[in-house]
Parts: C-alpha cells; structure tokens; sequence
C-alpha cells in the first residue's frame, strides 16, 4: 500500500509478563523471609502481580503502546479510553482489533506538539510533560463523537518521527479529508 503511515508499537504480551515475573519474584523473596508460612509468600506474589497488571500498567499503557496508522480508506487505531479496556488490553493482547475511522467521519484534524499543549491541572498551566531531548507529536482528530488523540513520537518500527514524518501526516490528512 504506497499511503500507508504507522506510529507507536502494538501491544503485546510483554506486561502480562512483567506483572507475572514481578509476582513471581515477589513471592520468592516473601519465601525466603516467611518459608515456614506458604501462604504468605503465595498472597504477597498474588498482590505484587494485582498491583503491576491492573493499576500502574494501565494507568502508564499510553506512554508504551497505542499503535496506528493511515491508509487510503482510513486511520485505524486501538481505543485504550477506559480502565477495563486497559486491562482487557493487557491480558487478552491478542484479542485487540482496531478501530477504523473512516476520513469521511472526520471533521477536522491538528498536530500539535508537547510543548504547544497547556497544562491544566495546575494553576500556572506550563506543558504537558514536554521531554527534554525532542518534542512529542500528538494527531488530534475532530469527529461527530468527539477528539481522538493520537501520539506520534515513534514510527512502528521504533524510529523516533522527524519533521518530515510530521509533515507527510499531514498532507497525507489534507489529501484524504478534502476528497
């Protein structure tokens, strides 16, 4: 497909293993300081394993995965916008299907950067957790059902995105939206 564009990674079963591993490892040094109380180091393993996979990974699965792309007919992306479907996200990877937004859905659409974003969780607004060594992309989509943000930091193949990238996003938008 020659207007194919894709960003960030697919998610995988790789939290699912981390929050295994980290459980696992939880449980070991449980047994070496409670060996004689099996059900103590099972318990700790349990929760160290609860804890990874269903409260810091979703609340950071943005900021690792969130694979999309374009193609002639649409953008399809994976909708991460609830806590269940995080989790679901995390611990069926397999089951994901992506969501296709058709260009004819979309009203109008922007890029913007991390440090043009204004923050306001605080009073004195600032950025949104600009990084220090290059600005964050993000495509923001208007729709009938709303803004769809997506993050366009790295390619798919894990290749940070240049100005170039950025700019091929959007002729590739204003190419297909005004048709």
């Amino acid at each position: 497909m020659e207007n194919k564009l894709s960003f960030e990674r697919k998610i995988s079963f790789e939290p699912l293993l981390i929050s295994i591993f980290l459980g696992i490892t939880i449980a070991a040094i449980a047994y070496s300081i409670f060996s004689k109380y099996p059900l103590i180091w099972i318990i700790c393993g349990l929760i160290a394993f609860g804890i990874e996979s269903m409260l810091i990974y979703p609340k950071y699965l943005l900021n690792s995965y969130g694979y999309w792309r374009i193609e002639d007919k649409g953008i399809y992306y994976y909708d991460y916008g609830t806590w269940n479907k995080k989790i679901q996200a995390i611990f069926f990877p397999s089951r994901e299907k992506p969501v296709e937004l058709l260009f004819g859905n979309i009203n109008g659409f922007s890029i913007i950067d991390g440090k043009s974003i204004m923050n306001t969780q605080y009073p004195l607004g600032g950025t949104l957790r600009a990084p220090l060594a290059r600005r964050i992309h993000y495509l923001v989509l208007e729709t009938n059902q709303g803004q769809i943000k997506l993050n366009c930091a790295w390619k798919a193949n894990g290749i940070p995105t240049t100005q170039d990238d950025i700019r091929e996003i959007v002729e590739l938008m204003n190419l297909r939206i005004s048709q």
